[in-house]
């Protein structure tokens, strides 16, 4: 016996599993501050770098292509190949014991967008689409207009770790990590990674989004 779903049936059951595999990605802050801080972007499609300066709200490429010590004579058309990872440095506001970057990125609403789609293609999961109304007050999420600007909220944090200066970076991790190699990788420890993140490996997920402390690193 075989079972019949209606489109509209199939449509929620795919945005339920989309949906429990998201996570709020928000980091917390102890104090009031402002810093910089970094994310990585890992775009699903080929892409530039003139087109992430842009999703970014980025003022100078040469930002760009410093986080990745690159060389500062990339053409901006450069082709960036799909799934590369590429690091983003961002101003980061730390308010209400939460961290987030500071009233920007702000993404323009295209024709057939929605918040899901926004937070989960267009940023690669690095927010959710509840994180994206909640800080642009949109009551209802199913209601928005081509040309609308968006505030997308990245995590960060700027507070320091064990009494350190650290710059935060917001690591996607990869399939098959744990935290003991992204703490090696980084010069951390797994113990201030699950004080940082509330993680251990038993809930660390691919594509999570993870705050690792870097001294030493000037954006």
């Amino acid at each position: 016996m075989g079972f019949h779903f209606t489109p509209l049936l199939l449509t929620l059951l795919l945005f339920s599993t989309l949906h429990s595999r998201s996570s709020s990605q928000t980091f917390k802050c102890s104090t009031p501050s402002t810093c910089h801080s970094l994310i990585d972007y890992i775009s699903p499609n080929a892409t530039t770098f003139s087109h992430i300066k842009t999703l970014f709200s980025v003022k100078n490429i040469h930002s760009i292509l410093a986080a990745n010590n690159l060389p500062l004579s990339t053409l901006p058309n450069s082709t960036i190949p799909a799934n590369q990872t590429i690091k983003i440095s961002f101003p980061c506001m730390c308010i209400n014991n939460t961290g987030h970057s500071n009233k920007q990125p702000i993404y323009t609403v295209q024709k057939d967008d929605g918040l899901f789609h926004i937070a989960a293609e267009v940023f690669s999961g690095l927010v959710t689409y509840q994180e994206i109304a909640a800080v642009n007050n949109i009551s209802d999420v199913n209601l928005i207009k081509v040309g609308q600007k968006l505030w997308i909220p990245l995590p960060c944090n700027c507070d320091d770790v064990d009494g350190v200066k650290v710059v935060h970076y917001g690591h996607v991790v990869e399939a098959g990590s744990s935290l003991e190699l992204i703490a090696q990788e980084y010069g951390t420890s797994t113990d201030t990674l699950v004080k940082l993140n509330g993680v251990n490996d038993s809930s660390l997920l691919a594509g999570q989004v993870l705050d690792v402390p870097l001294q030493g690193k000037l954006i």
